[in-house]
């Protein structure tokens, strides 16, 4: 389904819709992190990736700590592997918000935060049921931003991917892995790169 289809549906056919692909977008995020971590480790096994740990921020963490000694010259990689395995966790940090926490609410329920906040028709709640704290915290999110956390899985796995493509010897991913990279509803991404084509 195009985006510009998604306003043609109910508004819970339209929820429905971009949680089930803020599901697969996070499903393609958890793999490309994956095919990253067996690339850090040298290899490029259907196997290598499914030994790696299941928990995304053990994973993340490894991650983290293995592309610090990747045989890379160039500093701009290396930095630019650990801001893709950061973004790439914020945004998982986001998924969870529309995975875990998501209380589908109407505006007569007792979980109603201030009225003056619900701009749109179909906007959700959330619902953290446990923080840090102790305590409750409602928030409301749109639609819009839920869109916009499709579009940012999509974004961060593309870069996770050019992370281990370029690890793997393919520099063509280096254009990809240093400029700037807009998601796609389709899980498609574009970028813009205006540096040096090699490491020389």
């Amino acid at each position: 389904m195009e985006l510009s289809q998604l306003e043609t549906l109910d508004h819970s056919d339209q929820w429905t819709v971009v949680r089930g692909r803020i599901a697969e977008g996070s499903i393609e995020l958890d793999a490309a992190l994956r095919g990253l971590h067996a690339q850090l480790r040298g290899l490029d096994t259907r196997e290598a990736l499914l030994a790696a740990p299941q928990n995304w921020a053990n994973l993340a963490g490894q991650c983290r700590t293995m592309s610090a000694c990747a045989p890379v010259a160039d500093r701009r990689i290396h930095a630019a592997i650990g801001a893709a395995i950061d973004s790439a966790s914020a945004a998982y940090d986001e998924r969870n918000r529309f995975m875990h926490d998501l209380l589908v609410a109407d505006i007569d329920d007792e979980l109603l935060p201030d009225a003056e906040r619900i701009k749109q028709e179909g906007d959700r709640y959330l619902l953290r049921l446990v923080s840090k704290a102790g305590v409750p915290g409602v928030s409301v999110v749109t639609l819009d931003e839920a869109i916009g956390v499709v579009l940012t899985l999509s974004a961060e796995t593309w870069r996770l991917r050019a992370a281990r493509g370029y690890l793997a010897g393919r520099t063509t991913w280096r254009s990809l892995l240093l400029g700037a990279v807009e998601g796609e509803w389709d899980g498609t991404a574009n970028w813009t790169y205006d540096g040096p084509e090699s490491d020389d």
